[in-house]
């Protein structure tokens, strides 16, 4: 599967423009953008914005892949530019946006009246991205298929209530709905996810197994993101 299409992508990821102008910051350095976690060649970021307010120009300079917590509506602001139309994205959306080699700033502003919840995964790999084979397993789907990362799906029911992975590259799990348990091989503990945006990175690192449960009844969705 190919990235999004440029008009996807900035729904979710909303717009850009060339960086390296004044007034920019990283963003890292971007007040409304918390850093989750740093492991390997990957840093984890939540963007959160209340209703009526907008993030700083901020740039990026790597790959992203990003995940979508909530329904929404945004619009974006390039450098000496008026704002773009609205522009809306659903609960469990994902987008991949290509930043390096051509790094990009842009402006965010919620104008929906509910806060704008995402998840966005950097990839800070220059080059020397792996391209393996899809993953092929249970209740699993691949979403986005890009140079620096694969994201994919996992929807358990009752009928699948369970999956098992084994990436050849970093991985990360996201809980988008509903509650599952993960483990990964090796041993390591039982772990449980119960609330939207809550995440789990298997300790036991690329090509070992991990398996993602059903907790409760229902269904749950889950987004994998494998960082190459």
């Amino acid at each position: 599967m190919k990235p999004m299409t440029a008009a996807l992508v900035a729904a979710l990821l909303c717009g850009a423009t060339a960086a390296g102008q004044s007034g920019q910051v990283t963003m890292n350095e971007e007040p409304l953008h918390q850093r989750l976690t740093y492991v390997r060649h990957m840093r984890v970021f939540e963007a959160n914005i209340p209703s009526g307010e907008s993030t700083l120009d901020h740039r990026h300079d790597h790959d992203v892949a990003a995940i979508a917590l909530s329904d929404g509506m945004t619009r974006a602001r390039r450098a000496s530019e008026d704002w773009a139309a609205p522009q809306s994205w659903a609960h469990g959306g994902a987008a991949i946006a290509t930043y390096t080699g051509a790094p990009a700033a842009h402006r965010t502003e919620n104008v929906g009246t509910a806060p704008y919840r995402m998840l966005v995964v950097e990839n800070l790999r220059d080059r020397g991205w792996t391209l393996p084979g899809p993953l092929t397993a249970p209740a699993t789907t691949l979403r986005l298929d890009a140079r620096s990362f694969a994201v994919y799906d996992m929807r358990l029911n009752a009928a699948t209530p369970r999956t098992n992975h084994v990436h050849q590259n970093p991985s990360f799990i996201f809980l988008v709905s509903g509650a599952v348990q993960v483990q990964g091989g090796g041993g390591e503990s039982e772990f449980r996810l119960e609330q939207a945006g809550t995440w789990w990175f298997p300790s036991s690192g690329p090509d070992q197994p991990h398996m993602v449960g059903l907790v409760g009844a229902g269904e749950a969705h889950v987004i994998c993101v494998e960082a190459r």
